[in-house]
């Protein structure tokens, strides 16, 4: 789904509101095409201020001149040059004039009140408010000196306001005020002297004037010629932010593209891959598949990990919390390198504390995809010795925080290494690590998402020795029953086999398939085929259509990118029909479109729910089951209750007889099916017993001896399918490699017990 461009607008600052005429002066209008007001006035003085400090200063300047008014009436009646005149004086002096100014400044703060903040006309009150005080002061007094400094007031305050035109009305008003005084003072001389006098005064007083006004018309020039300047940065900016959106755009549009076109046949791969699994008897088959199935996870997360950049980048990625088991996401987060490790020779190593709580509630997903890109570094970066992967907790401000530790014994980095450790895309010692495989996003994708989940990330590294890497992130206690002793669970994370459990059967349930490409149509098919569903496809929406119209179906699994209709078209259309049988058939949406929100915006468009490419048989029958109507479902309890046993030789029924807790299928799983192979492998497993090996080792407390003796009990148990007795001897043997004495005595002789169990049944059998 395409979404608008829309460009944010910028907030204004306080005190400085959008003008409602004339952005930037009042002589020019705003050009066609220009920049936008709130850019000019990004670039303006703020004009309410400066109105209000002018306001005030022409209040004080009247308070000033009445004061001054005051000082020189109290002079002159003292020196008695009042005697003869002085209510004249009083009224012509000292009352008229502070009365007139009162009366301007009253005038102006009503017009002030009158206009919105915003108008360009408050700039020319206080203005013009200044210029009628001045005219009032030199028509009262005809000294031209005292006339020079205070019209130059109000021509330097139009400076503020980059308005020549002001500029230019107020410097004329000036000069024909100071013209008017000299008329008036030329008229009342007595003597030829005196308007001798008058007339370089005055000549003086308006070149002086014209001065300040031409001064000011050249500042105001030179602001204005910045001005424009900045206004053309401001609105080339403008474009760069259009353009950079507009590209942040198409690179949504590409990586939605990209999402669907890779995940489409990676899909086909991994479920094509998963059916082999399902079907083959073939060691060696099964090994070429699991080599597949590793490869392909490998390119999917890929694929997550350039989404997840952009997604972040875009600031569109999202937290979303939910309650987890920690033992589980401790299960996953090293099952996903386990393979990895053991194939370069590595030991694997968890440790975790058992007093942590075991159920907590963060971005369990986030949490892991940072722990694993932490893992998969460390195994590509390590070639001998092994990494630990360990797990505890603190309480800071009331929270819990946990703190997950990545160690290995790799290449290390080196000191001028570590600031550039966290960038995108970069890779060191470029020459020496050529062949070790990475985009080098891992570790920037690890840190983003960490500080997104308001944790840390602190790296320790030494080059040519090691690396350490903690992550620190806040979490929510649900459950706070201890996790206990994660040891005693080795076993069950070193060997889950992973093979397909049929989880349901829905022999009368039938559902539609609609995807436009045939190989997504024969996974889906072919991973429901043991569920024996009643399985119809159709290739397109139109298609869809009709046999929606005509078909009653169950469930309904609906591709998005189709030709012709998409998905949500389809989806809308069969809305519309009348009398449909599929008026309310729960519909989830197939996509291989993972960018953000794609959720909701098919949960808003009226689909059941979202499944996403490519899809895997577990995730497919779990989506099934939750929207299946119940009454058509037989669930693995009843599958389980209903499987007959296999009809195994007698020998195997006697050994299952004389020691219940072997596991024949499994057994005879690893031998490829083979009873004779299998036989061969039990009797193998009886003559060369190792008790007496390791009460040697264990009375010697040679911890290497006992680890490699009980290591190979323990594989050789999973060939015989003792699963019990090989967990306890990997319980056993991470005890030795710790060399925790108090742990091997504890259960060494249990282990004995029922090593010799299973021994003395096969002799029994086979002899």
């Amino acid at each position: 789904m395409n979404s608008k461009n829309i460009m944010p607008k910028p907030e204004m600052p306080q005190g400085r509101p959008m003008p409602q005429s004339g952005p930037m002066s009042q002589d020019r209008p705003m050009p066609q095409g220009g920049p936008m007001p709130e850019i000019m006035m990004a670039i303006m003085p703020d004009f309410p201020r400066w109105n209000r400090f002018f306001f005030q200063l022409d209040c004080v300047f009247v308070i000033v001149y009445f004061l001054l008014k005051c000082i020189f009436f109290v002079f002159f009646w003292q020196e008695g040059m009042l005697k003869d005149f002085m209510g004249t004086y009083t009224i012509q002096y000292l009352i008229i004039p502070p009365v007139v100014c009162v009366i301007i400044l009253l005038g102006a703060a009503a017009l002030r009140k009158r206009l919105p903040e915003t108008d360009m006309r408050q700039n020319a009150i206080p203005v013009f408010t200044m210029l009628l005080i001045n005219l009032v002061v030199i028509m009262i007094h005809n000294v031209f000196f005292i006339t020079i400094g205070i019209f130059c007031i109000p021509i330097c305050m139009t400076t503020v306001y980059s308005s020549q035109k002001m500029s230019k009305t107020v410097t004329v008003i000036s000069v024909g005020g100071v013209l008017i005084a000299l008329l008036r003072q030329f008229m009342e001389a007595t003597t030829t002297e005196d308007r001798l006098f008058i007339i370089p005064q005055g000549l003086i007083a308006i070149c002086i004037l014209l001065t300040v006004g031409l001064a000011a018309q050249i500042a105001l020039k030179m602001t204005d010629g910045q001005r424009e300047k900045l206004v053309h940065y401001a609105v080339e900016i403008k474009e760069e932010q259009r353009n950079a959106e507009a590209a942040n755009e198409a690179k949504s549009l590409f990586l939605a593209n990209m999402s669907h076109e890779i995940r489409t046949p990676i899909n086909a791969i991994l479920g094509m891959n998963e059916m082999i699994l399902r079907e083959n008897r073939n060691e060696q088959i099964e090994e070429y598949a699991r080599n597949i199935h590793s490869a392909g996870n490998s390119l999917l997360y890929l694929v997550n990990d350039v989404l997840d950049i952009s997604k972040i980048e875009s600031g569109k990625l999202e937290i979303m919390e939910n309650v987890y088991e920690l033992s589980s996401f401790i299960h996953d987060c090293y099952s996903m390198v386990a393979e990895k490790a053991e194939n370069k020779g590595l030991e694997l190593t968890v440790s975790c504390n058992p007093q942590l709580p075991s159920k907590l509630r963060g971005d369990e997903s986030r949490l892991r995809q940072v722990v694993t890109n932490l893992l998969s570094n460390a195994a590509k970066y390590t070639e001998k010795g092994g990494i630990t992967l360990s797990f505890d907790s603190h309480y800071q401000d009331g929270k819990m925080m946990l703190v997950i530790n990545v160690k290995d014994t790799g290449i290390g980095i080196t000191e001028e290494n570590l600031g550039k450790l966290f960038t995108q895309f970069t890779r060191f010692d470029m020459e020496k690590n050529r062949n070790i495989e990475g985009t080098g996003l891992g570790l920037s994708l690890a840190k983003r998402l960490t500080d997104l989940m308001q944790g840390k990330i602190e790296v320790q590294s030494i080059y040519g020795v090691g690396s350490s890497f903690t992550v620190t992130i806040p979490q929510q206690v649900v459950d706070a029953e201890p996790i206990g002793d994660f040891q005693q669970k080795y076993s069950s994370l070193a060997n889950k086999v992973g093979k397909y459990h049929q989880s349901f059967e829905a022999p009368d349930a039938k559902i539609l398939v609609v995807d436009d490409t045939s190989v997504n149509l024969k996974v889906i098919v072919g991973l429901l085929k043991s569920t024996k569903m009643k399985v119809d496809t159709a290739t397109s929406g139109r298609q869809c259509l009709e046999m929606v119209s005509q078909t009653a179906y169950d469930l309904i699994f609906m591709d998005h990118m189709m030709p012709e209709m998409d998905g949500i078209d389809t989806f809308v259309e069969m809305q519309k029909q009348k009398n449909s049988p599929n008026k309310n058939t729960p519909v989830i949406m197939l996509t291989a479109n993972a960018i953000t929100g794609v959720r909701e915006q098919f949960l808003q468009a009226g689909f059941t729910d979202y499944l996403a490419k490519p899809v895997n048989g577990e995730s497919l029958e779990n989506v099934i089951l939750k929207y299946l109507p119940k009454e058509k479902c037989r669930t693995e309890a009843a599958l389980d209750s209903a499987v007959a046993e296999p009809d195994y030789p007698v020998t195997l029924k006697e050994l299952a007889g004389l020691y219940p807790k072997v596991d024949l299928a499994k057994g005879l799983s690893v031998c490829a099916d083979s009873y004779d192979v299998y036989i061969d492998v039990l009797k193998t497993y009886a003559e060369s017993p190792e008790a007496d090996k390791l009460d040697e080792y264990l009375e010697q407390e040679n911890a290497y001896e006992y680890r490699s003796c009980v290591h190979g009990v323990k594989s050789s148990s999973l060939s015989a399918g003792f699963s019990g007795l090989a967990e306890q001897a990997l319980a056993l043997e991470n005890a030795a490699r710790e060399e925790n004495w108090d742990f091997i005595r504890a259960n060494h002789a249990a282990f004995i017990d029922e090593y010799w169990m299973a021994v003395s049944a096969i002799e029994k059998v086979f002899q």
